[in-house]
């Protein structure tokens, strides 16, 4: 690409898998006067004599610019530039799902649930905003630190025909994305509806799961009959461990004919949220629908005979006609049965009987020797708490109270990450504190992290007059400040402390490294993280200018034209 900018954007690098595409391409690029990075998609289509495409595009980015939801990437705006036209987004960092089953083979059933969940939060958003995906794939979600978010969003309806206009591919598809089409509109610019989506979602739940997509085939016209005709396999057919209730959810989602897959996102979502429930109670989503409630489908009737049909339920006993002579086998007589009965009473009574303290630490510890975020949330919600509440001075209590803040540790270290990583607004002086500790622990100035953890514990760790803190809002902090008592021990059992001045003369020297070899953009971005992270300490005031100096001399170099 001949172009090094675009507007107020200097292009950089390219970006995806595929970054020769005659079609739009995506580069990493910094906002010149923002000093931004950003991820700018350019559409290489001759714009020049078509006023209203531009208007259409104009539009379509303004729309784009309104959407505010954590599991969507954000867009900054679009422009157009000689016989180019560019929208610029928030730049993710991070795999996508098509990289993640490339690597894994299949992803376990929990992991898939945790994407699950946010990603078709985002598209119940995209449809309460009338706009369909229309493109949902493996490939169309990045996960970013531990939170997926939901990139290539289109400000159009997916019925309206600005779909098949210049802004979009005009090239056919290929058998991949084939096999990840609903069957009512396998051409990329074929009208789809929200179902459509749903479908696309249960395609790539399907393929998260099983590792393939869910219809066959090698060529365009194979896939394309077989997508009118084949019926995908039972996800538990592959992943044998898969539950019951997400097996039929996928089915369903992937249902040829879109009026019988679930009638909107929102029961979607309802659904997974359910199966998240019975995930821990060890239901099935079989029984809860035979119960009449479901939000599947729209049918509930029909809901409930499908339920019932999977249950063994469907054919009623038949009836047995009267005799005056008594036929009964002697092993279906009241004297042997009522025995039988009693016992599978007493059993049942027996099962169900609450689990005294040294059972529910058993069952306790066994969720948190799996070591997943799930598990171990599992854990705290269904024993660690009800122990503590039920034994409080019993033998594991002090245990159980340790578990806990360890758990909750570990949320709450899940949940900041996700902040930083989205640039979501940090929720109090906790989160703010634990955040620029781990900024300097992430640069390699472990000596400056420690005094800022050692600053959380000393300011939040206990209530009183001197703090100013009330019982209450230390109890809201403790999770942080376990952490940063954590992080603490983790660097101090390292086998060497770093100082600042060591530090920065180690990166300084990798970013003049990587400058002399032609990275630019690496070396850019130490420089700037030494300006950002030292600006103003008057300890390694030298190497702070030294970096400051480095970006001039590569602004200068390269004669980059500032706006206004």
């Amino acid at each position: 690409m001949a172009l090094s900018k675009l507007g107020p954007l200097a292009l950089e690098s390219p970006l995806g898998a595929n970054p020769t595409s005659k079609d739009a391409r995506v580069w990493r690029a910094v906002h010149i006067k923002m000093r931004k990075s950003v991820a700018v998609r350019v559409f290489h289509v001759a714009f020049a004599g078509t006023i209203e495409s531009r208007t259409a595009f104009a539009a379509e980015w303004d729309r784009l610019k309104q959407l505010d939801h954590p599991a969507i990437v954000k867009c900054y705006g679009g422009g157009f530039e000689n016989a180019e036209a560019y929208l610029a987004h928030e730049l993710i960092e991070g795999p996508t799902l098509a990289e993640e089953i490339e690597r894994r083979g299949r992803l376990p059933w929990e992991t898939v649930l945790d994407w699950a969940e946010p990603i078709i939060d985002a598209i119940a958003y995209l449809h309460a905003n009338n706009i369909v995906h229309g493109r949902l794939a493996p490939d169309k979600v990045i996960i970013a630190g531990l939170s997926p978010v939901l990139t290539d969003v289109r400000g159009e309806d997916g019925t309206a025909p600005f779909r098949s206009g210049p802004y979009h591919t005009q090239r056919p598809p290929s058998p991949i994305e084939l096999q990840r089409r609903p069957p009512e509109a396998p051409g990329m610019n074929d009208a789809v509806t929200r179902r459509s989506d749903l479908y696309q979602f249960g395609a790539m739940l399907y393929e998260a799961l099983t590792g393939t997509p869910p219809i066959s085939g090698k060529t365009v016209q194979e896939v394309t009959a077989n997508l009118q005709f084949q019926t995908p396999m039972k996800v538990a057919s592959t992943a044998m461990e898969t539950p019951v209730w997400v097996d039929t959810l996928v089915m369903q989602l992937l249902s040829r004919d879109p009026n019988q897959r679930p009638v909107s996102a929102d029961a979607v979502k309802l659904q997974l949220a359910e199966v998240r429930r019975r995930s821990m109670s060890r239901g099935g989503v079989a029984e809860h629908a035979s119960a009449g409630f479901t939000p599947l489908v729209q049918s509930d009737q029909s809901t409930r005979e499908e339920a019932r049909s999977l249950l063994g339920r469907d054919k009623p006993e038949p009836t047995r006609r009267r005799s005056s002579m008594d036929a009964t086998p002697w092993h279906d007589k009241a004297i042997i049965l009522l025995p039988i009965l009693g016992l599978i009473l007493a059993m049942l009574v027996w099962v169900s009987w609450p689990a005294n303290e040294d059972k529910m630490r058993e069952r306790a510890q066994a969720l948190l020797d799996e070591g997943t975020r799930s598990s171990m949330s599992q854990a705290r919600i269904s024993y660690l708490q009800p122990l503590l509440g039920q034994f409080p001075e019993g033998k594991h209590a002090n245990w159980a109270a340790e578990q806990i803040d360890r758990v909750r540790m570990l949320e709450a270290e899940h949940a900041l990450t996700v902040k930083l990583n989205r640039n979501l607004p940090l929720r109090n002086e906790a989160e703010r504190l634990c955040a620029e500790a781990m900024r300097f622990e992430k640069f390699g100035d472990d000596s400056t992290a420690v005094d800022k953890y050692q600053s959380l514990i000393t300011l939040l760790g206990q209530s009183g007059k001197d703090t100013g803190l009330s019982e209450e809002q230390v109890a809201e902090y403790r999770p942080l400040v376990n952490l940063a008592r954590s992080k603490i021990a983790d660097i101090s059992s390292s086998p060497e402390q770093s100082e600042a001045a060591r530090i920065l003369t180690t990166k300084l020297d990798e970013a003049d490294r990587l400058f002399a070899q032609g990275s630019t953009v690496g070396a850019k971005k130490i420089w700037y993280s030494i300006v950002e992270l030292y600006d103003g300490n008057a300890a390694v005031e030298p190497f702070v200018e030294v970096a400051q100096n480095r970006l001039s001399e590569t602004s200068a170099s390269k004669s980059v034209e500032r706006l206004p």
